[in-house]
């Protein structure tokens, strides 16, 4: 009696290596974010005798040049290997933090900060990890998307104590630079350099793992085959309404999404709650807000994302109205973290959109031009809520401004169908080398 062959194991998916190189890289992109220089500030400024505002300036040439490099670093991500791409955008990081810590003038640290936001931070934890996701997961496209947009913030949050462990232990600001300039270059050049490939297929494999020789592994082929003819190019998508009603539906979520959280503290303090409790709010919106780009991102894989997006903006209308409601402590918080589920999850919703409409062909261009559009609503939501408060001298048209463009995105988003590629356009499918032009 013969034994029969036991059935092979199967082989983990080679993308999910890829995956878990671009959450350790996003981790370490975490100092570059608003909320990791604004525990900084007070160190830089004893030291250095620098003003809080000549450093918060250092802050917004970084977010401006990330606005507008995000559309060319989603060319390069279209064009060349993701491999080269991450690889350098590490260096790069790893050489901004090194220029920070030797910062003699403002000059150099707004410089080597907008190195590090402005392009470094595209490359390894923006557009060009994004890509990445698109290109080897497609059934599996929504978690891959939620898990890249969550690293980053996470590493806000860890690194930040990190941060402060550091300084408390004796030594300066400059030395935490320093210390994070060597863990980028040192746990992050060799993964990217050895581990991320541009698609599955240059490989031998097919998005999300599938096998040709299992069921339904000729569905995914010719699923996989499909996508890539159907794929848009850059000028293509540019030029449909949709996308144009999805671009402004992004800025007015963000006014709100980027607005009502940073003045939630102050409104709190107006409201006669604690200096803790507006803290607590805000770091609950942002640990909220990271582990929300996951959760929408499974559900995008069961729930038309449009409906999603359209969910999460009508949610924001309502918190925005509700804001002037609050009169608990625990409601205080509880409302950070519903905003946070709300505003920031969106941002993945939308990503997964853009790649469900238009494809993997010229995604990174294509959602680098998005990128930019939610840097411009993030930017604006503060200033304009500002002006309106000054205006007025009530928090209540800073609410009703923010219930307006949030619901008002959420009938463009209503309206932003998905678009029919013109038949006559060429069909170029992506292939192990690269991507076309656009």
């Amino acid at each position: 009696m013969t034994t029969p062959n036991p059935k092979p194991q199967r082989r983990i998916f080679y993308g999910w290596y890829i995956l878990g190189v671009i959450l350790l890289t996003g981790l370490f992109a975490g100092p570059t974010s608003q909320v990791f220089i604004g525990i900084l500030v007070d160190p830089i400024s004893e030291d250095t005798g620098w003003s809080a505002t000549a450093i918060a300036g250092a802050v917004t040439v970084g977010g401006v040049l990330a606005g507008v490099g995000s559309p060319l670093v989603g060319f390069l991500a279209d064009r060349y290997s993701p491999r080269v791409l991450m690889t350098l955008g590490v260096v790069l990081m790893g050489a901004s933090f090194f220029l920070i810590a030797a910062a003699p003038g403002v000059w150099v640290l707004m410089a080597g900060y907008a190195i590090a936001r402005g392009i470094a931070q595209n490359m390894i934890a923006g557009v060009v990890p994004r890509v990445v996701a698109v290109n080897w997961f497609r059934r599996m496209r929504g978690r891959a998307i939620g898990l890249v947009g969550t690293a980053h913030p996470i590493g806000t949050f860890v690194l930040g104590p990190v941060a402060l462990l550091i300084i408390s232990a004796g030594y300066n600001w400059r030395s935490v630079w320093v210390v994070l300039g060597i863990a980028v270059i040192v746990f992050l050049v060799l993964p990217n350099a050895l581990i991320i490939r541009r698609t599955p297929e240059e490989m031998g494999l097919l998005p999300d793992g599938d096998d040709v020789t299992e069921a339904g592994g000729q569905a995914a082929v010719e699923a996989s085959a499909r996508e890539a003819a159907q794929s848009w190019t850059f000028r293509e998508a540019m030029r449909t309404p949709s996308f144009v009603l999805i671009l402004i539906a992004i800025v007015l979520t963000n006014y709100g999404g980027g607005g009502l959280p940073f003045h939630m503290p102050q409104y709190y303090g107006q409201e006669g709650f604690a200096v803790q409790i507006g803290v607590a709010a805000v770091s609950m919106f942002a640990i909220s807000g990271a582990f929300a780009n996951t959760l929408w991102g499974f559900l995008a894989e069961r729930i038309s994302e449009r409906l999603l997006g359209i969910f999460t903006m009508l949610m924001g209308t309502a918190l925005a109205l509700g804001f002037q409601f609050v009169s608990n402590p625990v409601v205080a918080v509880a409302y950070g973290v519903l905003l946070g589920v709300a505003s920031r999850g969106e941002g993945s919703i939308l990503m997964i959109l853009i790649a469900n409409y238009y494809g993997r062909r010229s995604y990174g261009a294509i959602s680098g031009v998005v990128q930019t559009a939610l840097l411009v609503g993030l930017a604006l939501g503060p200033l304009i809520m500002s002006m309106v408060r000054e205006s007025t001298g009530s928090y209540l048209p800073v609410f009703y401004s923010a219930a307006v463009t949030f619901t008002i995105a959420a009938v463009l988003l209503a309206l932003a169908a998905k678009p029919k590629r013109p038949q006559h356009a060429p069909n170029a499918a992506i292939n192990a080398g690269g991507g076309s032009q656009p």
